[in-house]
């Protein structure tokens, strides 16, 4: 019989080519004993102790899952991807995209003050892309530009592939939500409070079907004040003569610092679909999505520096105050035939504009309090894109399929900045500029997929992507920068799931790449406010060149009755791995210009030689029959559970140092999860993050490091009706702070000088009381 053709799925979404059924499972689950707090916490990083043998007859609960669960589309993948749906996303309170990805297994979230970066592998800046729907983010984007409540779920593939070669480390997909035929009118209220700052926020999600189109409406306004205190403290050692391995420390100061935040945001993801039979067994269908958010943003900074050792800072205070407004309008529009032996037609056209006004003022005071700095600057930035895609999908016979894509993207960044300094009697030098920059980008892009079903047990997936990128960029400071890259990307995959229910097995091969950022291209200096060998300028290279991986990824997926159920429905173990060989790795490298008495030390970006970075991660997860029945008066049902961790590794290959590593990527990451329900109407989960240190040896005699943090999370929820839920929850319970510690070592005046620094942002609870419900 022939075989019925796959449907077309976005980005990432290999699947199984032979078609999957619904099947019931038959679950049995052990009970264990037990009434001290010390196994309740052990069961978050081994959830194993849960599984003895139980003390009364076993009962046996039927579960229904069916081959659409996040599990089963993972096993089904040939590539593995990982799933996070729209109600995981949501069931612990979050209303930041950020908080809920940080309890996604195998994501790790760096938030420090105000930036945000997600990582794959412990590797960010740039390695891990973010896409939305299937296509790349644009040029500052930021996570916040998307409200949590707007998206259906996030797809998570590690690798490159051929529809997204610019991922060494993988890629995370935020799709939005889609039109549903079914009436929806979901109200969310919420207010948190951090710090001492309030928080709230308001969401309406409205849709319905209208003849053959469906449309939807999501309407998130939010008010939102943010803190983020930090104890700095920084020192000067000198050796006392050059090789005599004595050194003397010359000064060492504390900075307070604060950054403050306060914005207030509005946004709206409007979307409409349609779709009607041709007569001859196909289908038309055609869709629009926008999303669209205003923020308008007061805050700023403030240090105080206190010295300990020896002479103060130039600067013993300075207070700096910004106002930004951000908007943000990504819009997709979409046409589609699917004939009845499965071929398909797609055309995609997306427009994206991020575009960020800004006036900042800095005011600076030496130890005795006489003003040293008077500084205004007034800046705009603008990003655009332009994107057209076209899809062609074709079965060929019964176990291919083929996949043909090009692309088209234009993409545009304008910025200007004009600073206004005032050369104050006895204060720092001055400097005035007026900067305006703009940078073109042209890429095209061809991709070939072939996806093969070599048995029923064993699919295959090869294909090649060759993509050309163009760069202009311009500005009346720097001469005219043209780049051209030819980039070819191969991709080769392989799923088998031998007889004997003993797993999938997964392995994939492929060839990545990252490009520059066009501020990483243009020969422009970003200062900080206080400028030191340990945060120094920084400046672009035009010289630079992209950065190309072979990646290595396998995985093993398998069902674990004894940890749930048979089938894997309530139990299963992944095992992940991921090897990489990066060549042309971008770093930083110190510059010291002693001549420069405004900017004397700037870091400036280069292709530092090869890298290899490996991970491997574990992740399980299942459940206990009788919970904390025995534990807890209430518990009712079975107690649900997951753990994951990872374990990561780098090494630079051509810097000489102790520890050579790409920075920031932590050796390790663990995290637990637990849910219990408390009769028909309590819910409880409770969580924990934990990381590893970093450390990092550099070029130019740089090391950073980062320590160790962990963090605990709970929320319980109270449903007094169908579709309504009042719910308290509480993110970063016993919270270590987030530190950064910094070595730079350098020669002045023929001895040698090092400069450390100790940079501690404290953490509080958020605590966050929601309610949610239909109308």
């Amino acid at each position: 019989m022939p075989r019925t053709p796959a449907p077309y799925r976005p980005f990432g979404s290999r699947a199984n080519l032979r078609p999957t059924r619904p099947q019931a499972l038959e679950v049995q689950i052990h009970a264990c004993p037990g009434r001290a707090l010390a196994p309740l916490i052990l069961t978050v990083l081994a959830p194993h102790a849960l599984c003895q043998a139980p003390a009364e007859p076993v009962q046996q609960v039927e579960v229904r899952g069916n081959a659409n669960s996040s599990s089963a589309q993972r096993r089904a993948d040939v590539a593995g991807q990982q799933v996070v749906t729209r109600q995981e996303l949501l069931q612990h309170g979050d209303t930041r995209l950020a908080d809920a990805l940080r309890r996604v297994p195998g994501v790790s979230v760096d938030h420090r003050g105000q930036g945000t970066e997600v990582k794959l592998g412990g590797l960010g800046n740039g390695y891990t892309r973010l896409l939305i729907n299937g296509e790349p983010a644009p040029p500052g984007f930021t996570l916040d530009s998307l409200p949590l409540d707007s998206l259906e779920r996030v797809e998570i593939l590690r690798g490159a592939s051929v529809q997204t070669a610019q991922a060494i480390a993988g890629t995370v997909n935020l799709v939005t939500r889609s039109s549903s035929k079914l009436a929806t009118r979901d109200f969310k209220l919420s207010a948190a409070t951090q710090w001492g700052q309030p928080q709230a926020q308001a969401s309406v999600n409205l849709g319905n079907a209208w003849g053959l189109a469906t449309w939807g409406l999501g309407l998130v306004a939010s008010s939102e004040r943010q803190r983020w205190p930090a104890e700095v403290v920084q020192q000067r050692r000198e050796d006392a003569a050059e090789g005599s391995g004595s050194a003397t420390v010359t000064q060492r100061y504390a900075t307070h610092k604060r950054e403050d935040d306060r914005t207030d945001a509005l946004a709206a993801n409007p979307r409409w679909s349609w779709k009607q039979g041709d007569g001859d067994g196909g289908q038309w269908q055609a869709s629009l999505d926008h999303s669209l958010r205003y923020a308008r943003s007061h805050g700023g900074s403030r240090d105080q520096r206190e010295p300990l050792v020896g002479p103060p800072p130039d600067m013993a205070a300075d207070d700096m105050r910004l106002n930004f407004v951000r908007r943000f309008w990504r819009g997709r529009q979409q046409l589609q035939h699917q004939t009845a032996d499965g071929t398909l037609w797609q055309v995609r056209l997306s427009f994206n504009q991020v575009r960020r006004d800004q006036d900042s003022h800095v005011d600076g005071w030496n130890a005795e309090g006489t003003p040293v700095k008077f500084s205004d600057v007034d800046g705009r930035a603008t990003d655009q894109t332009l994107q057209l895609t076209l899809v062609h999908q074709r079965p060929l016979g019964e176990d291919h399929r083929l996949d043909l894509g090009l692309e088209r993207e234009q993409a545009r960044r304008r910025e200007s900045r004009v600073q206004t300094e005032l050369a104050l009697p006895g204060g720092l030098p001055a400097e005035n500029l007026d900067e305006r920059y703009d940078a073109h980008a042209t890429r095209h892009a061809v991709y070939l997929q072939d996806d093969w079903a070599l048995s029923p047990r064993t699919q295959a997936v090869g294909g090649v992507r060759l993509e050309q990128l163009s760069t202009h960029s311009s500005g009346n400071v720097f001469e005219t920068v043209r780049q051209t890259h030819q980039l070819v990307g191969p991709v080769l995959r392989l799923s088998t799931t031998p007889a004997g229910d003993v797993g999938v097995f997964k392995l994939g091969l492929s060839r990545g790449f990252k490009l520059p950022q066009p501020r990483d291209v243009m020969p422009r200096r970003y200062v900080n406010v206080e400028t030191t060998p340990l945060t120094p300028a920084n400046m672009g290279n035009p010289d630079l060149k992209p950065e190309r991986a072979w990646s290595l990824d396998g995985s093993w997926q398998r069902g674990l009755p004894g940890l749930g159920g048979p089938g894997g429905q309530g139990g299963e173990v992944v095992v992940s791995g991921a090897l990489r060989r990066i060549q042309d790795v971008i770093l930083d490298r110190l510059q010291v210009r002693p001549d420069d008495a405004v900017i004397p030390w700037v870091l400036e970006r280069y292709n530092a030689g090869r890298a290899w970075a490996a991970s491997l991660e574990l992740e399980l997860r299942g459940q206990a029959r009788a919970g904390l029945a025995g534990w807890l008066p209430g518990a009712t049902g079975p107690l649900r559970w997951q753990t994951s961790l990872g374990v990561n590794r780098s090494r630079l290959r051509d810097v000489v140092a102790e520890h050579p590593a790409l920075p920031n990527q932590p050796r390790w990451v663990a995290k637990g999860e637990l849910s219990q329900d408390f009769g028909p109407q309590w819910q409880t989960h409770a969580g924990l993050e934990a990381r590893g240190p970093a450390l990092a040896d550099l070029p130019s005699g740089r090391r950073q490091a980062f320590d160790a943090q962990q963090a605990l999370n709970a929320d319980v929820s109270w449903l007094p009706a169908p579709r309504q839920r009042l719910r308290l929850a509480a993110t970063t319970l016993a919270a270590s702070d987030e530190v950064e510690r910094k070595r730079v070592a350098l020669v002045e005046d023929g001895r040698r000088v090092t400069y450390d620094s100790r940079e501690a942002w404290q953490r509080q609870t958020l605590w966050r009381l929601s309610w949610e419900s239909g109308f």
